[in-house]
C-alpha cells in the first residue's frame, strides 16, 4: 500500500550524519592518494583508496535516502510547493559554494594564473560552475573547484525530488524493490563501459550515475519507513557486498553495500534532540570539507614541488592534509554555512531543516 503523507517535524538520524564522516573521509583519502601515492608500499590499502571516489556514491544514495525521510510526511505539492522546497535548498547550498569558488578566483588572479586558461580557468567553466550547471554535460575540462561537479548533480536532484516525490508517495512495495534492482542493474551497465572508468563518472555521464543512485536512495528509504527491509538482511549485505566489490574491482556491487548501509543505520529511531560529538559535527560540516579540499590540494601541490619527503613524508602529508581538510570544512560550516542559513532564513519557506 502507499504510505499517506501526513504531518510531522523531520526525522534526525544522527547515525546518517555519521555515516557522512566516512564516507568524506574515504573521498578525501582517494584525493590525497592520486598525487602522493603514499600507499604505494600497501597494495590493499592503496586498492581501497584509490576507489575512494565511491565515497561520493554513498553520498548519493544517502541524499536520496535523507529527502524522502524528511519531507516523506510535507510533500512539496505543485508550483508553489516546488518553488518553496528548491528556494530552501538554494539557500543552503549557494552561500558556501559561491564563497569558496570565490576564495579561489581571488586566490588564482593573486598567484598570476590566467583567467582565460581553457582547461582550468576558462570563464565558461566559471559560469557553469557558479550556476551549479557543471555536472549537465556543459563542459570538459575539471576547472576551478572541480569537487563541485558532485554538488552540481544534487542540485539537479533536488529540481527534480518534488516531482519524484510524489511518485513514489503512492507506490507499493513491489514497485519500489523493482525500482531498486533496475538502479542497480542500470549502474552495473554505467560501470562496463569500455573505457574502463567503472563508476568513476563525473562531467559525463555523472548524472546519470547520480540519478540511478538518488533514486535508489529513495527507494530503500520507502522500504525502510514500509518495514519492508530486515535488518539482519540489510547489516549481512552491507558487510558482504561492499568488500566483495573491493575485492572483485566491481564497483555496483560496493554501491550496493553502501546502500544497504544507509538503509540499516536509517532503521534506527530519530534523536530527541541533535547530538553534539565531534563526529556528528564533522558529519553536518562534511558539504563544507568536500568542497575546501582543492585549497589543500594546492598547497600539497607546492610542497611536492619543492621536494620529494620520501614514503614516510607522504604518508604525513596524508595525515595532514586530512586533518587539514577537515579542519577547514567545520570552519567553513560554522563561519559561513551556519551564518548564511540564519541570514536566509526569512527567505526560505519553513522553518525546519530535514536531514539531507
Amino acid at each position: 500500500m502507499g504510505e499517506r503523507p501526513r504531518e510531522g517535524k523531520p526525522e534526525r538520524l544522527a547515525a546518517l550524519t555519521r555515516l557522512r564522516v566516512l564516507l568524506i573521509g574515504w573521498v578525501l583519502v582517494y584525493h590525497l592518494e592520486l598525487p602522493l601515492r603514499a600507499l604505494a608500499g600497501i597494495p590493499v590499502a592503496e586498492r581501497v583508496a584509490l576507489k575512494g571516489y565511491l565515497g561520493v556514491d554513498g553520498f548519493f544514495v544517502l541524499s536520496g535516502f535523507a529527502l524522502y525521510l524528511g519531507y516523506r510526511h510535507r510533500p512539496p505539492l505543485g508550483l508553489r510547493g516546488w518553488a518553496d522546497f528548491v528556494r530552501r535548498r538554494a539557500a543552503r547550498i549557494f552561500p558556501l559554494h559561491l564563497a569558496a569558488l570565490a576564495l579561489l578566483v581571488a586566490g588564482a588572479a593573486t598567484a598570476g594564473l590566467r583567467v582565460n586558461e581553457p582547461q582550468r580557468f576558462g570563464g565558461w567553466e566559471l559560469l557553469m560552475q557558479a550556476l551549479l550547471l557543471n555536472a549537465w554535460e556543459t563542459t570538459d575540462f575539471h576547472a576551478w573547484n572541480y569537487p563541485s561537479w558532485a554538488l552540481s548533480a544534487i542540485w539537479a536532484g533536488y529540481l527534480a525530488f518534488p516531482l519524484v516525490l510524489t511518485a513514489m508517495l503512492g507506490r507499493g512495495e513491489a514497485a519500489c524493490w523493482a525500482l531498486a534492482a533496475a538502479c542497480l542493474g542500470g549502474l552495473a551497465w554505467l560501470g562496463a563501459g569500455a573505457d574502463g572508468a567503472d563508476l568513476n563518472r563525473t562531467l559525463h555521464l555523472g548524472l546519470v550515475r547520480f540519478g540511478l543512485e538518488f533514486l535508489l536512495g529513495i527507494a530503500l528509504a520507502r522500504l525502510v519507513v514500509a518495514r519492508a527491509v530486515a535488518a539482519p538482511l540489510a547489516t549481512g549485505a552491507a558487510l558482504l557486498l561492499a568488500p566483495i566489490g573491493l575485492w572483485l574491482t566491481l564497483d555496483v556491487l560496493v554501491v550496493a553495500g553502501l546502500a544497504a548501509l544507509v538503509a540499516r543505520l536509517g532503521m534506527a529511531p530519530p534523536a530527541p534532540r541533535p547530538p553534539r560529538d565531534l563526529l556528528w559535527r564533522l558529519g553536518e560540516a562534511s558539504f563544507g570539507v568536500y568542497l575546501c579540499w582543492i585549497f589543500v590540494e594546492a598547497a600539497l601541490v607546492l610542497v611536492l614541488r619543492l621536494a620529494d619527503p620520501g614514503q614516510a613524508g607522504r604518508l604525513a602529508l596524508m595525515g595532514i592534509g586530512l586533518a587539514a581538510t577537515m579542519l577547514l570544512g567545520w570552519l567553513a560550516w560554522r563561519l559561513v554555512e551556519q551564518p548564511a542559513a540564519r541570514l536566509l532564513e526569512p527567505i526560505a519557506a519553513g522553518r525546519e531543516r530535514p536531514v539531507a
